[in-house]
């Protein structure tokens, strides 16, 4: 069972957020495949540090702790992964709007 079954449209577009982000650098075709589902573990954690009101830089650490244990990423930090975060909370914010 796919985690996109139970998707609203946030979550939807913290997936596309992933997506774009491509962190591991899986998608590098100009064509969005029909299995871009790589990251979507990740959208559960941005979604409980962004409703929970983390900060940026809070939810940056997070966020790079989640690379380092789920995709063993162990030079993500969160100073490196602050600019990706700060883009998803202005996104956020947005939506909310």
């Amino acid at each position: 069972m796919s985690l996109r079954e139970h998707f609203d449209d946030r979550s939807m577009g913290l997936a596309n957020l992933l997506f774009e982000y491509d962190l591991l650098g899986v998608y590098h075709s100009v064509f969005r495949p029909e299995d871009d589902e790589e990251y979507d573990d990740l959208v559960g954690t941005l979604r409980e540090g962004l409703e929970s009101g983390q900060s940026p830089a809070d939810l940056s650490a997070v966020f790079a702790t989640a690379l380092r244990d789920r995709y063993g990423l162990d030079s993500a930090t969160s100073e490196a992964e602050l600019p990706f975060i700060e883009k998803v909370h202005a996104w956020w914010r947005d939506q909310a709007s």
